[in-house]
């Protein structure tokens, strides 16, 4: 069981993310989590991931690093002294119409859930943010009344609008490298019809976690774990919070009947 760092937040951030490639490339922002080791970043789409630095004041750190290629969440995990640590929300808050905000200056509103970006289906839902000032940038923590980070500024749309993570998907990352030293998914081994409107069950891999626990073909989903799946793109945001060996609830529609069934996840690496 994770605990989350409940230290007062440094000041300033000085850390970024540093990826190597060409100049125009985004760096983003990093901020310490957990124990102060730990520290969080975000890989805008683009950038090249496979050589990427921890910087504080000119200085590179040595780090381990560990990156989510369906989120693009960059976890570094130094050795030196532990730095105070910016906690985490406890519990999905993010809401239309909440307010938060800017790490370093400004206001940030939540205008809703976006699922997808120029007709492309995204691997997770993002918040639609609608900012102060200019958008942060990538990485730069979003938080409540309390301190508490609720989300990380992701890459900007237009004007003063731009994109977020929210922190449940941090969590999920940083639970993975701090409990196993590496990130990775939970399988259940289902299909679906991407042109679909509603998550409908179109294949069940024989022998999988979905196969022993019932679901059939034609099944459409109605929840996963806690997530609801009104739509296809709901379903593969809920995929995301799967946990390996850990047993989630799945309720879905068979015909005119609902049925309530547990499904248990097993691992499927990510990095």
């Amino acid at each position: 069981m994770c605990i989350w760092s409940v230290s007062a937040a440094p000041a300033e951030l000085s850390w970024e993310a540093v990826f190597r490639g060409p100049e125009s490339e985004p760096d983003s922002v990093a901020f310490p989590v957990g124990d102060g080791r730990y520290f969080v970043a975000v890989a805008l789409s683009g950038v090249q991931i496979a050589d990427v630095r921890l910087r504080s004041a000119g200085r590179i750190l040595p780090a381990e690093v560990f990156v989510d290629p369906v989120s693009r969440v960059v976890i570094f995990r130094i050795s030196g002294p532990a730095e105070k640590a910016l906690p985490l929300a406890s519990s999905r808050s993010a809401a239309a119409g909440a307010e938060w905000a800017v790490k370093g200056g400004g206001k940030a509103e939540a205008e809703g859930w976006i699922k997808q970006i120029n007709g492309k289906m995204l691997p997770l839902s993002l918040l639609k943010m609608d900012y102060s000032a200019t958008v942060p940038r990538a990485g730069t923590p979003l938080t409540d009344a309390s301190g508490a980070v609720v989300a990380i500024a992701h890459q900007a749309s237009d004007g003063r609008r731009g994109y977020a993570l929210p922190v449940e998907v941090v969590k999920r990352v940083l639970e993975d490298v701090q409990g196993h030293g590496k990130v990775s998914r939970g399988w259940i081994g289902l299909k679906l019809r991407p042109e679909a409107k509603v998550p409908q069950v179109t294949k069940v891999q024989e022998g999988s976690p979905s196969a022993l626990a019932g679901v059939r073909e034609g099944d459409v989903l109605l929840q996963i774990g806690q997530l609801r799946t009104p739509e296809y793109a709901d379903a593969v945001n809920a995929f995301f919070f799967l946990r390996p060996g850990v047993s989630a609830p799945l309720r879905l529609r068979r015909g005119n009947q609902e049925l309530s069934l547990s499904v248990t996840p097993v691992r499927k690496e990510g990095n």
